[in-house]
């Protein structure tokens, strides 16, 4: 055997071994490509599924900012209406209290005058 059959020899020997390795290599990377390709199918399925459901909750989420902007409006109008009561109430008291302020003073007034005209002729009925 000649230094060029050893030579060859060796050659051969690290081609096979060059070819294993990229066999392992490219069989490593098909699995990991397969689970890549896996990995994407789950992902878009996941953002149709995101889609969906965001697009239905956003439409409820707006039904539920008009209703809540409708009922804001019915507050508001309670809120006048109680205002406007309130104002009414004030402006009653107002004319009841004038009203019924000077009779009321004029009769407790007269009440007392009588009171003590009453004490007056009495003490004086009771002196001899």
């Amino acid at each position: 055997m000649s230094a060029l059959d050893v030579v060859v020899i060796l050659l051969g020997v690290v081609a096979l071994g060059a070819v294993v390795a990229l066999t392992l290599t490219t069989m490593r990377l098909r699995r990991v490509a397969d689970e890549v390709e896996v990995s994407r199918r789950e992902l878009d399925a996941a953002r149709e599924a995101f889609a969906l459901d965001s697009a239905e909750a956003l439409r409820e989420l707006h039904e539920t900012v008009r209703r809540a902007g409708r009922q804001v409006d019915e507050v508001e109008a309670l809120v006048e209406v109680a205002n406007a009561i309130g104002e009414r109430v004030d402006a009653a008291t107002e004319v009841t209290y004038r009203a019924l302020t000077s009779p009321v003073i004029k009769t407790v007034a007269i009440a007392s005058g009588t009171r003590r005209a009453a004490r007056r002729l009495r003490s004086r009925h009771d002196e001899p």
